[in-house]
C-alpha cells in the first residue's frame, strides 16, 4: 500500500469543536468515498407524474442552501431546479428486498476488464485513485494509513478511503486503547469526544479500528473524531460490525482491497453535542480489488438502524449508488476501465 505523506489542504471555516475540552469518551468514523448525502424530492416530469427522489451531496446541499440556486458538484449528480423542504417524514433508505439481488449481473462476466502489468503498476502506487471526486478547497486530510475529506457542517467525514492488504491482517497484534480524540489535522477543528457523550449514539468509526491492529501508529489514527459517526448502537456492533468483518474476509481473500466510506442524510436536523453533529440516516461502502488480471467493485448503502436482513440484500452497483448519491467514484481511473467495474457486482464473485 501506498502510504500518504501527513498532510491537509483545507479552506478556512469557521465554528468546530471545543479542543480544549477535556477527553472523556469515545467517537465515530467510516471511509472513504465522495461525499455524505441529503434527500431531495425531484420532479422527473412536469404535471401529475409521480415524484421521485433523488440524493446529493452534503457539500452540494448546503452551498444550495446558502446560495439558493443549485450547484452541482459532481459531473454525474443531476442538477434541480430548486430545493425543496425537507419531507415531515424522511422515505427509509431503499434497500433491496429479495434474492435476486444476490446476483445481479449488468454485463457477463467475460466482459469485465483486464489491465496491464503497467496499470497494475499505477493503481498500487497512486493510491489517490481510488479517492471519490472532490472539489478545489475542500478539507482533503491525508494522515499515515488512510485519507478522509472532512465537512465542518456536519462535523464529521463525508468519506474516508484506505488500503486492506491481507499482509496487514496476517500481522494483527495490538490492541485498541479507545484513545478517542479530536484530529488536529482538521484546520477548522474536528468534533470532540464529549460531543457523544449521554447522546444514545456510539462514535462509529467509519475507517474500523479492526483494520489497522498490524500498526499501532495507524491503530491509533483511526480513534481521530474525524473518523467517527453517530452510529445507532445496535446498527454499529450488528449489520454495519457483521459488513466490516466481510471486507476484512474478502481482504484475505483478494490479497488487496481499497476502501471508501461515508455517511448518508435524508435530512440534518437531528444534531448531538455542543459541535452540533449532524446524525446520518444511513451510510454506504464501496469495495474495490485488484488482484491479478482481475478488477471488481461492488458499494452497499444501509440504514442507521438495527437489521436483520442479510448482507447481500444491501449490495449494488457502483454506478447505482453514484445515481442515488450524486458521488462519484474513482474519477482518476480511465473512463472505459471505470465505466465496465462500476456497472457490474456480482455479490457470489466476492
Amino acid at each position: 500500500m501506498a502510504q500518504a505523506k501527513k498532510k491537509s489542504t483545507a479552506k478556512s471555516k469557521k465554528g468546530g469543536s471545543q479542543g480544549n475540552q477535556p477527553l472523556t469518551i469515545l467517537i465515530i468514523l467510516t471511509v472513504v468515498g465522495g461525499g455524505i448525502f441529503g434527500l431531495k424530492y425531484v420532479s422527473d416530469t412536469a404535471d401529475f407524474e409521480p415524484i421521485t427522489f433523488q440524493w446529493e451531496t452534503s457539500d452540494s446541499y448546503f452551498k444550495n442552501e446558502e446560495n439558493n440556486k443549485p450547484v452541482a458538484t459532481s459531473p454525474k449528480a443531476t442538477s434541480p431546479e430548486s430545493i425543496p423542504k425537507t419531507p415531515s417524514t424522511p422515505p427509509p433508505i431503499s434497500n433491496p428486498t429479495n434474492e435476486e439481488r444476490m446476483i445481479e449481473t449488468v454485463e457477463t462476466n467475460e466482459d469485465l476488464p483486464t489491465y496491464t502489468n503497467d496499470d497494475q503498476y499505477y493503481f498500487s502506487k497512486s493510491f489517490d485513485f481510488a479517492w471519490p471526486k472532490y472539489d478545489q478547497g475542500d478539507q482533503i486530510i491525508e494522515h499515515e494509513y488512510y485519507t478522509l475529506k472532512y465537512n465542518e457542517k456536519t462535523e464529521q467525514a463525508d468519506w474516508v478511503a484506505y488500503s486492506l492488504t491481507a499482509d496487514h491482517l496476517k500481522n494483527a497484534k495490538f490492541k485498541r486503547k479507545d484513545d478517542f480524540r479530536a484530529d488536529p489535522a482538521v484546520q477548522s477543528k474536528s468534533a470532540h469526544p464529549n460531543d457523544y457523550k449521554g447522546s444514545g449514539y456510539d462514535r462509529g468509526h467509519l475507517a474500523p479500528a479492526a483494520d489497522f491492529t498490524w500498526d499501532e501508529q495507524a491503530l491509533s489514527e483511526t480513534f481521530f473524531m474525524s473518523n467517527m459517526s453517530p452510529q445507532a448502537p445496535g446498527f454499529n456492533r450488528g449489520i454495519w460490525k457483521k459488513l466490516e468483518e466481510k471486507v476484512r474476509d474478502w481482504a484475505m481473500d483478494n490479497n488487496q482491497v481499497f476502501v471508501v466510506t461515508g455517511p448518508i442524510y435524508t435530512h440534518y436536523n437531528q444534531k448531538i453535542g455542543s459541535n452540533k453533529v449532524v446524525i446520518p440516516q444511513g451510510y454506504y461502502k464501496v469495495i474495490l480489488e485488484l488482484d491479478g488480471d482481475e478488477v471488481k467493485a461492488i458499494a452497499f448503502a444501509l440504514s442507521n438502524e438495527k437489521s436483520n436482513m442479510e448482507l447481500y440484500e444491501f449490495a449494488k452497483s457502483v454506478d447505482e449508488l453514484e445515481r442515488e448519491t450524486g458521488m462519484d467514484f474513482f474519477p482518476a481511473m480511465p473512463d472505459d476501465l471505470e465505466n465496465k467495474i462500476e456497472s457490474y457486482y456480482n455479490y457470489s464473485d466476492w
